[in-house]
C-alpha cells in the first residue's frame, strides 16, 4: 500500500501500527520494522491485553491507551505499566493517552496513577 519511491521519497515520515494483543505485535512489528521511516511507533491502543513488545529497541515510540465508550473492553492498569517499564528498558518513548473506560476520554491526566503520568516523545 506504500508509494514505490518510499525508501527515498520520504524521509521525514513517521510510520505507525496498531497493536491491541501479543498476537498482532507477533505478527505485525516485523513487517513494521522492514519499511524504511524516520520514526517508528506502535499504537497500543485499545490495549486489551498484556504485551511483551518484541524488538522494542528498534522503535521510536510507543503510545498507550485503554478503550472508551459504553462498552469499553477495560485495560488493567498492570498491563500499562508493564509497556512503560519495557520502553524505558529499551530507551524508547512512551506516551500514556488515557487510561480508558466510561471516563471522559480528555480526563485530567493528574488523577492518572503516578507512574501513569507519562507524556515522551520521540528525538527526530
Amino acid at each position: 500500500m506504500l508509494p514505490r519511491d518510499w525508501g527515498t521519497g520520504y524521509p521525514n515520515a513517521w510510520l505507525g501500527i496498531t497493536v491491541v494483543n501479543q498476537e498482532e505485535a507477533d505478527r505485525d512489528i516485523p513487517k513494521l520494522l522492514q519499511v524504511p521511516a524516520k520514526v517508528r511507533f506502535l499504537s497500543c491502543e485499545p490495549l486489551i491485553a498484556p504485551l511483551d513488545v518484541p524488538r522494542l529497541d528498534e522503535l521510536n515510540w510507543v503510545i498507550v491507551g485503554g478503550e472508551s465508550g459504553p462498552h469499553a473492553r477495560p485495560m488493567h492498569l498492570d498491563w500499562a505499566r508493564s509497556l512503560l517499564e519495557q520502553c524505558k528498558a529499551a530507551g524508547t518513548a512512551c506516551f500514556v493517552k488515557q487510561l480508558g473506560g466510561m471516563q471522559d476520554k480528555r480526563a485530567d491526566f493528574a488523577t492518572f496513577p503516578a507512574a501513569l503520568q507519562v507524556r515522551e516523545f520521540p528525538e527526530t
